[in-house]
């Protein structure tokens, strides 16, 4: 053990008396030389100054170089001590290799599942996004009394004029575009966006140019904009694809720009953009929210003032629609951080899981320092040696710390390797719209986290069994011969008691997600999803103008895709459920004004054999049929929840007969029969309610719709409920539209099996993820109970022989083990369920079926918890009882 380093006054105090002193000498001797010359001593002395110089300035200098020279040493010092304390560590350390790689494994475990989470934490929410100033770039929203919604066009223009913004611009994003390049025509994502959205992201073309302001206007639109990876993929990267002309839903474009690789804006990104190119018909239509509205707010302009400015642009607006029937007062507008925006949940879905591995971490830490204080124990007559020789309580205290960050920093170098595997079981399970969640890597954010990480999990657990172990009595501990007293731990029960604590909470919090999960994998979506197969088609303007030629095109394709092989039943529907499109109308029953207070309810329009192909129970009424065309009475049919909407005083059985108006009709109402009452189904997810739906047959679409939804539609065929044999009919079903029409690429070709295992993707990623965790907890308090009720029975060995000797029975050697294990789990178990019933309500949005309270759930995972401690103490226990009493006799 080296010698303690002294304080830097001290240090300071010694240089300047050093060369005070040395000083002083040097004068001192010029003095007396001068003075054998015959001078008198005032005279020499002061001549003596005199040839020195500005003693003041040489004396500082000298100082500054002392405490320079002091510093230097001290550093080296410094340097020796920790290679000194760090080799030490690491001798200890490996005489004792079963406690250490039970404390190293232990804290990889709690480290690298907390490096994990990190890492996609940081690829989703934390990392810049690619863009100059993200911070600036905002999503517009117009908002009433019943919340968000998307702008529509004349919104978008009033924003435009708002003096907070720099930039604003409007987009319909990710609507499928049919691409042809040679003879095969293929379906892309693409989106129509206005001249000023390259110019929100800061974004600039990697070749070419964006749009003009001039070419965003009807007439002049016909350029476009390709991505990177189309770029790529389509023209190997060849810069003649500029001014290339290209065939784009049957149009020719011209391509203008590239833009660079980084520019990503939204989930699943474009691969080509087009101008929007409103017209002034467009700029009228209050009534059509489907717009995505961007802008990057001014230098110095805060969400607030830019929220406040929107708002009176809003009303401004509103006051000019021609319907409105609400108060001025309800129009308003919301902006939200891009960055929020795009993250959407998934970042309190990411800080749940966080949470989760920070219990497990601190877990980990709490059965580390206890067995940190058990080793401490058994070292207690070392270090008691160590005192008697000179080594202070601060030095001990050094000497351990380093001990717990030599485990704590190679736990966490190995929980790198446990964060790579966790990673990619993440990757594995999660949802494929989580954002940039396929960029999470270990990278050197991540590593600089694993390492404060571990850095700091070494002051938690080594810290205070370091202060408690250099704090023993020297005398009583030499006298003992390194025997330490029971009373010295009383500790470790606490510890343990914190540890279940702990335990029980992520145990709570995971049972109830996986009973949520479990919850909804049992819910009736409302139709049976096996066997169906879904393909979206899109009918070019060009070669399909008006509304009877789209709808004859639809009929030949489902008559066509009726004929293909293995094929039961097809038909053609706007939207299917689960696929998380939507597209909603107000609606009102035949007495009731449509305006803008009016309920909306989803629309889908729909050929005859829907319902049956989907198997959607009719409960009441008829199928939509074949007769049901342009020239007969307009009907439809709704659903329950549509039914209760409208009449909430009857039965939805007898809405039949009555009439609807609803698309659009509100100055000339256009009512519908309802002719049919079909069962609710989920359409937005599993774990959220029906929604009022109602379906047009597609023979009576209204032609202004065609435009809105691109004359898009899916077609659904259903085959045997086999597995795969719903994909099988995807090639197939390809030929038999190609057969109606060659140019037709058919594309998102995918199960209702798929979309129904999608919309339960967050709660398998819950359910994998968490009880992964929680598994890990209970082994970590598994192994902490073990380890505290073991340690008390080695410490009470000589008791238990005396009271064998004493005529004690097995039995009640047996009782007295588990009353003391069992004492501070039932404490822990109580503060546990306490903490997770305040804890578990920041769950409740991700809870379906279950309360954050749930009593099940708590007294299911309290009773595991107890079963798991019991059996952790088994066989500790099962050793008190066969100790014999010789070993008391021997003892004493």
């Amino acid at each position: 053990m080296t010698p303690r380093r002294q304080w830097p006054r001290l240090r300071r105090a010694s240089v300047q008396d050093e060369v005070e002193s040395e000083l002083a000498f040097h004068l001192e001797m010029t003095t007396r030389e001068l003075m054998e010359l015959g001078m008198t001593r005032t005279n020499a002395r002061l001549e003596a100054e005199r040839r020195f110089g500005d003693s003041a300035s040489i004396n500082a200098e000298c100082r500054r170089y002392g405490e320079e020279r002091d510093r230097k040493a001290s550093r080296a010092e410094l340097r020796h001590e920790l290679r000194q304390d760090v080799s030490f560590a690491i001798r200890q350390l490996s005489r004792k290799p079963g406690f250490t790689a039970v404390a190293v494994l232990t804290l990889a475990l709690g480290i690298g599942a907390t490096a994990a989470v990190f890492s996609a934490l940081d690829a989703v929410a934390l990392r810049p996004l690619p863009f100059p100033d993200a911070d600036r770039i905002v999503r517009v929203y117009p908002t009433r009394s019943s919340g968000l919604s998307d702008p529509s066009v004349p919104e978008f223009l009033a924003y435009r004029d708002v003096r907070a913004f720099d930039h604003v611009a409007a987009a319909v994003l990710q609507a499928g575009i049919t691409l042809r390049l040679g003879d095969v025509p293929e379906m892309i994502t693409g989106g129509r966006v206005s001249a000023d959205y390259f110019g929100v992201f800061g974004a600039r073309p990697l070749l070419g140019r964006t749009f003009t302001p001039e070419e965003d206007s009807p007439g002049r639109s016909n350029v476009a904009v390709i991505s990177y990876r189309l770029w790529m993929s389509h023209f190997n990267g060849d810069r003649g694809a500029l001014d290339r002309v290209v065939e784009m839903d049957g149009t020719p474009h011209t391509i203008i720009g590239v833009m660079p690789p980084s520019f990503d804006v939204t989930r699943g990104s474009e691969d080509i953009w087009t101008p929007t190119a409103f017209t002034r018909d467009d700029a009228t239509k209050y009534g059509e929210h489907y717009l995505k509205v961007f802008a990057r707010l001014r230098p110095g302009v805060t969400i607030a003032q830019a929220r406040a400015a929107t708002t009176l642009a809003e009303r401004a607006t509103a006051e000019r629609i021609p319907e409105r029937s609400s108060p001025i007062t309800d129009y308003g507008a919301d902006i939200h951080s891009y960055r929020d925006d795009l993250v959407g949940n998934y970042r309190s879905l990411l800080l749940v899981l966080l949470g989760a591995v920070g219990f497990v971490l601190l877990i980990a830490c709490v059965n580390v320092a206890n067995l940190l204080l058990a080793r401490a124990t058994v070292r207690a007559r070392e270090l008691a040696i160590r005192a008697a020789l000179g080594a202070g309580q601060a030095r001990l205290v050094r000497q351990l710390l380093t001990e717990s960050l030599v485990l704590s920093l190679t736990g966490a170098f190995l929980g790198l390797g446990v964060a790579v595997g966790l990673l990619r079981v993440i990757l594995g399970v999660s949802p494929e719209d989580i954002p940039r969640l396929e960029q999470a890597r270990i990278d050197w954010r991540v590593f600089a986290f694993t390492l404060a990480v571990g850095v700091v999990s070494a002051i938690v657990f080594g810290l205070f069994p370091a202060f408690r172990a250099a704090r023993g009595q020297l005398q009583q501990t030499l006298r003992e011969g390194g025997r330490s007293s029971v009373a010295r731990d009383r500790l470790r029960p606490v510890l343990v008691g914190a540890e279940i604590a702990l335990a029980i909470t992520l145990l709570v919090g995971s049972g109830l997600l996986i009973r949520s999960a479990w919850l909804m994998q049992h819910v009736d979506p409302g139709f049976d999803p096996h066997g169906v197969l879904t393909a979206r088609l899109i009918l070019p303007a060009a070669r399909y103008p008006s509304g009877a030629d789209v709808v004859r095109a639809y009929t030949e394709i489902r008559d066509e895709a009726a004929r293909v092989p293995g094929v039961q039943s097809a038909a053609t529907v706007s939207v299917v459920p689960l696929s998380g499109s939507s597209m909603a109308s107000s609606v009102a029953s035949e007495g009731q004004a449509e305006n803008d207070k009016s309920p909306t309810a989803n629309l889908r329009l729909a050929s005859s054999g829907y319902f049956s192909t989907m198997r959607i129970p009719i409960i009441v009424g008829r199928d939509m049929a074949t007769t049901d065309n342009s020239s007969t009475p307009g009907i439809m049919v709704i659903n329950e929840a549509l039914a209760r909407l409208l009449w909430p005083s009857i039965d939805p059985r007898d809405a039949i007969g009555r009439r609807i108006s609803a698309v659009a009709s509100k100055k000339d109402p256009k009512y519908r029969e309802v002719v049919g009452v079909v069962a609710n189904l989920h359409d937005a997810g599993l774990n959220q309610s029906p929604a009022p739906e109602f379906y047009i047959p597609l023979t009576q679409t209204p032609d202004v719709l065609w435009p809105v939804i691109q004359r898009s539609m899916v077609v659904v065929v259903r085959g045997p409920s086999a597995k795969g044999a719903a994909e099988a009919l995807a090639r197939p079903l390809g030929r038999a539209v190609g057969r109606v029409d060659p140019s037709l690429p058919l594309t998102e070709a995918t199960s209702m099996d798929q979309f129904l295992r999608a919309s339960l993707a967050t709660a398998r990623m819950n359910t994998v993820l968490l009880s992964l965790l929680g598994g890990i907890a209970l082994a970590l308090a598994m192994v902490g109970i073990y380890g505290v009720v073991s340690y008390f029975v080695n410490q009470h060995v000589h008791e238990i022989g005396v009271r064998m000797a004493l005529g004690a029975t097995p039995g009640l050697i047996w009782r007295f083990v588990m009353q003391r294990g069992l004492a501070p789990i039932v404490a822990g178990l109580v503060v546990g369920i306490a903490l997770s019933l305040v804890t578990t309500t920041v769950l409740q949005q991700q809870l379906y079926g279950v309360t954050p309270h749930d009593p099940f759930t708590l007294g299911g995972v309290g009773s595991l918890l107890l079963s798991v401690a019991v059996l952790a103490m088994y066989v500790p226990a099962r050793r008190a009882m066969r100790v014999p009493p010789i070993v008391a006799l021997n003892e004493s």
